[in-house]
């Protein structure tokens, strides 16, 4: 029997509508506009002034902290502005604006196909070429790479997951990663499995990716690195979570409030993988990555996976694939569960843009909300073991030490309870929202 995570989880349809659209290079825009909060933690600082000159791949801002990353211009050019922008949720964000003149790419960045599969051996210069290119996680979080790479003192990675389930409905970018850069992202695992200390890997794929799970399985056996190995799990919602992955491939536990690492846990993204080949062995800086343009409202021919550049506006990207859909009511940055409508189309692409999906308004019409049927399905739905609906009844009421004591912060956000609640409850915005409340209250108190 396949393996799973065991509390939890619902069974969308899996609507990979594009899983066979190989993946193709979106040509330059004229102009990109290059966001300084594409990471986790803080914002970087610009290190260059308009006017300036700059090639692809070559370094535009530095770190702003220790939880932040480098990047890098996504092409060649002169910098015409470094000014406010709005990003898709239409808050002002940081933009170096760049006027695109043909395609230098800065020396020593290797463009070429030819695979390099040789594993260094210095884990220092390994951390520190990851860092330089501002690799980041690429499966939603868009954690510094280097840091999650670098465990504190006392923790031990027993087992490294590249995660490689995709699960969110529609979205097929990683799929088709997998089985155009197989090679790559193993080479990309050895690496880290060699900064970790040489524990086991395993990449861990949904059953309803089979060429990517004989793709994957194939380059294993190539390239013979020992200690990896593809899991195939069963198909099942959210099974992409950290905590989800860990549960199903390691039979683990990560306790409330505690990261990955503490059960013994590395988790990457398949094309976080990819990203670390090419920093370590090519030299490349995160400047691409790889999105779905997909939708219930799309004609099949209309799909499509593009290799695109940080910093393309979301509105030239969506001319070249043939416009906004007439029957589209919504349109979405991820998938349908975890997604965020994007309010902007003149917002840009950051490195870890996974979609333009286009959502009709069957597909995004909520039900007229009822009163709860105490039916518990959003209970037996949640995957972290949680009460939906007690969470939900205490938000409303405010009573912020219950929702504490009731761990509504460990809430995923992956909208479970929701999707199976028969009388149409909001559970995800309430429970959203206040959930930013508690992190709030928890992160304005004294640290012993």
């Amino acid at each position: 029997m396949k393996k799973t995570f065991r509390i939890g989880g619902v069974h969308p349809d899996d609507n990979k509508i594009s899983r066979n659209c190989k993946i193709e290079a979106l040509p330059l825009p004229q102009t990109v506009y290059i966001s300084m909060a594409q990471h986790l933690g803080a914002p970087a600082k610009p290190i260059v002034a308009v006017g300036d000159k700059v090639k692809a791949g070559q370094p535009i801002a530095e770190p702003g902290g220790f939880i932040s990353a480098w990047v890098h211009s996504s092409v060649s050019g002169t910098v015409k502005s470094i000014a406010p922008r709005k990003d898709i949720s239409g808050n002002y964000m940081t933009h170096i604006e760049i006027a695109v003149e043909g395609d230098e790419w800065a020396e020593g960045i290797d463009l070429s196909d030819t695979l390099v599969t040789d594993i260094p051996s210095d884990r220092a210069a390994v951390l520190a070429k990851i860092q330089a290119c501002g690799v980041v996680g690429l499966g939603g979080a868009t954690f510094p790479t280097h840091v999650k790479l670098n465990p504190a003192p006392g923790s031990v990675a027993e087992c490294l997951i590249l995660n490689g389930a995709e699960c969110e409905p529609f979205l097929t970018s990683d799929n088709r990663i997998m089985i155009e850069r197989s090679r790559e992202i193993v080479v990309g695992a050895a690496i880290m499995k060699m900064v970790l200390g040489n524990c086991p890997a395993v990449i861990a794929i949904e059953e309803n990716k089979p060429e990517a799970i004989k793709a994957m399985s194939e380059a294993v056996s190539e390239l013979g690195y020992s200690g990896i190995e593809v899991m195939t799990l069963k198909k099942k919602y959210p099974q992409g979570g950290e905590k989800q992955l860990i549960n199903a491939v390691m039979r683990r536990e990560v306790k409330s409030g505690g990261l990955p690492i503490s059960a013994g846990a590395v988790v990457q993204n398949v094309a976080t993988s990819l990203a670390v080949y090419e920093a370590v062995q090519k030299n490349k800086p995160l400047v691409t990555n790889t999105m779905t343009i997909t939708g219930d409202c799309l004609d099949p021919e209309a799909q499509h996976n593009y290799l695109f550049r940080i910093g393309m506006p979301l509105s030239y990207i969506a001319q070249y694939a043939g416009g906004v859909p007439e029957k589209c009511a919504k349109i979405v940055s991820g998938g349908p569960m975890m997604g965020k409508a994007i309010s902007n189309m003149d917002a840009c692409t950051v490195k870890g843009s996974s979609s333009l999906l286009y959502l009709s308004q069957a597909f995004t019409k909520r039900g007229e909300a009822s009163y709860c049927i105490r039916c518990g399905k959003c209970a037996d739905a949640c995957p972290m073991g949680l009460e939906p609906f007690l969470l939900n009844k205490l938000a409303k009421h405010g009573r912020m030490d219950e929702l504490e004591a009731n761990a509504i912060q460990d809430c995923i956000s992956c909208g479970c309870c929701q999707y199976t609640c028969p009388a149409n409850i909001p559970l995800l915005d309430t429970i959203n929202i206040a959930k930013g409340d508690v992190m709030r209250i928890i992160k304005s108190r004294p640290k012993n």
